[in-house]
């Protein structure tokens, strides 16, 4: 949220430039939409390295580690998702408003730490969500979509459609 809240202050001071970085945001929404649908795979992003090592586990340092490999392997959360929201953020007009979509997405994190308490008993329930598959695509089309309204300066539009056919929406926040 710090880092979202400085992204705000810094967008304030960029306004005069706002077109410009509504396209390039956008650009780099779609990108990171193509991505994550896997249409694009660009070969020096999907490298992965490794070290092979044992932890012995119950200690601070073994959860430290646990962490840091969370962190660098779940992507969605850390990547293309947040990038998204904090470009949108930035944009914000006021600075509440990017705080919002922040706070927002950090409570979004929550149900992972629960599952993070119990591990060993969600294991086969979340190999039976990864089977549903699918999922990925929807998120990276929206992430599409969303790019090309930034670009296009139909996001504003979208979001007074969206409170129109949802009222409830207006409620959140």
């Amino acid at each position: 949220m710090l880092l979202g809240a400085g992204a705000i202050l810094l967008g304030g001071l960029l306004n005069a430039y706002r077109y410009e970085l509504n396209v390039v945001g956008g650009a780099i929404i779609i990108l990171s939409g193509f991505f994550l649908t896997g249409l694009a795979r660009p070969a020096r992003l999907m490298r992965d390295h490794r070290f092979q090592t044992t932890i012995p586990g119950g200690r601070p340092g073994s959860a430290y580690v646990l962490g840091l490999a969370f962190a660098f392997g779940w992507t969605s959360c850390i990547g293309p998702i947040p990038g998204a929201i904090l470009t949108v953020s930035a944009s914000s007009v006021t600075l509440t408003d990017g705080m919002a979509l922040l706070a927002v997405d950090s409570a979004g994190l929550g149900p992972f730490v629960v599952a993070a308490a119990f591990t060993h008993g969600l294991a086969a329930k979340l190999e039976a969500v990864r089977r549903l598959g699918g999922l990925h695509w929807v998120a990276g089309g929206v992430m599409i979509a969303m790019g090309f309204a930034m670009i296009t300066g139909r996001l504003a539009g979208f979001a007074l459609w969206l409170l129109e056919t949802f009222p409830v929406l207006a409620t959140i926040g």
